[in-house]
């Protein structure tokens, strides 16, 4: 007899063992897929936005050339999520003086119907229904001052 009343069966622990796989990735290995990663994401977004510009860039380069430090960005489509909205030609700019300023109106028009002059000159302005014209001027340490001025490209000036 068996002067041991429980046995413990051996077989049955291997079986239910947990099993310890080897790493599939270093750490060295891992961290450089997420450098790899970031970059082709970099990339990416690099092409798009090159891509996305291209259209727009002879009059960025104008606006540039006739308003140095003027830091142009020039945008334009139609709103994707809404697809009845119009299309938009926007052109983003610095200037230095106060937009807001109602003794700078006059400065603001004369900017604004250049602005015009230069789209007509640099793009097809048919494919596009508004036009609009964002002023910042920007200031250390004080809220920047902003004008915001739409045409209507459909109707005739």
């Amino acid at each position: 007899m068996n002067s041991n009343k429980f046995e413990i069966d051996q077989s049955s622990d291997e079986q239910h063992a947990p099993t310890v796989r080897p790493r599939e990735y270093s750490g060295t290995q891992f961290v450089l897929g997420i450098f790899l990663f970031a970059s082709v994401m970099a990339g990416g977004l690099g092409i798009y936005s090159y891509f996305h510009a291209k259209p727009f860039r002879p009059l960025q380069r104008a606006i540039h050339l006739a308003y140095p430090k003027s830091y142009p960005r020039v945008e334009g489509g139609q709103q994707k999520m809404h697809r009845d909205t119009p299309r938009i030609l926007r052109v983003t700019m610095r200037v230095p003086f106060d937009p807001e300023a109602m003794d700078e109106r006059p400065q603001v028009d004369t900017l604004v119907v250049r602005l015009a002059e230069l789209a007509r000159k640099h793009l097809d302005l048919s494919n596009f229904a508004v036009f609009e014209v964002h002023l910042v001027q920007m200031q250390p340490e004080q809220k920047a001052h902003k004008l915001t001025v739409t045409q209507d490209l459909a109707k005739p000036q």
